[in-house]
């Protein structure tokens, strides 16, 4: 009987020295989506800023990412859109101004339409009623910070297993990039 477990116990450790390399595990972070800022970027010799919605890549090149142009003199958010060759407002912050934008794409989330909730706070909905299960959304956007320089947006969204995060974008007006934050 000693002998049966002596035996048992070195299989064991052969089993584990051996076929521990050789095992894979997966690390998750990797597969939860983000909503960052990436960097700035040209757009038709323009600065504009690059955020990404899409799942980590160790090639950032490969992310899906957004082209996103702050303007605080019109207090609005843009992203280009590349059929039309143009931006298009996403979010308008003038209270007088806000107009209720409609099927929104950004990356790897499906499109939603955006209402104002109250100065710093606008919630995204279906654009059809109710989201179908199993998909990346955007469920709502915080303004954190807006002055004429920076634009700080906190984005809550989900997966498609209904984890909940949320991403932060820095975004920049660049007409106004030498400004101190506080002018």
């Amino acid at each position: 009987m000693k002998k049966r477990n002596k035996l048992k116990i070195f299989l064991y450790v052969i089993f584990t020295v051996c076929f521990t390399n050789k095992m894979k595990a997966q690390i998750l972070e990797f597969y939860k989506p983000i909503i960052i800022s990436y960097k700035s970027g040209l757009l038709n010799n323009k600065k504009v800023d690059l955020g990404i919605f899409d799942y980590f890549k160790q090639d950032t090149s490969m992310m899906k990412y957004e082209y996103l142009k702050y303007n605080s003199d019109e207090e609005s958010l843009s992203k280009y859109d590349k059929e039309s060759k143009s931006f298009q407002n996403i979010i308008c912050f003038k209270s007088g101004n806000f107009r209720a934008q409609e099927k929104i794409k950004l990356g790897i989330f499906h499109e939603f339409n955006l209402t104002k909730e109250d100065d710093k706070n606008f919630i995204a909905s279906s654009p059809y009623g109710i989201y179908p299960s199993h998909i990346q959304v955007i469920k709502s956007i915080e303004v954190l910070q807006k002055t004429k320089k920076t634009l700080i947006l906190k984005i809550d969204y989900q997966d498609e297993f209904e984890w909940k995060y949320f991403g932060i974008l820095i975004l920049t007006d660049y007409k106004y990039e030498n400004l101190e934050d506080d002018e």
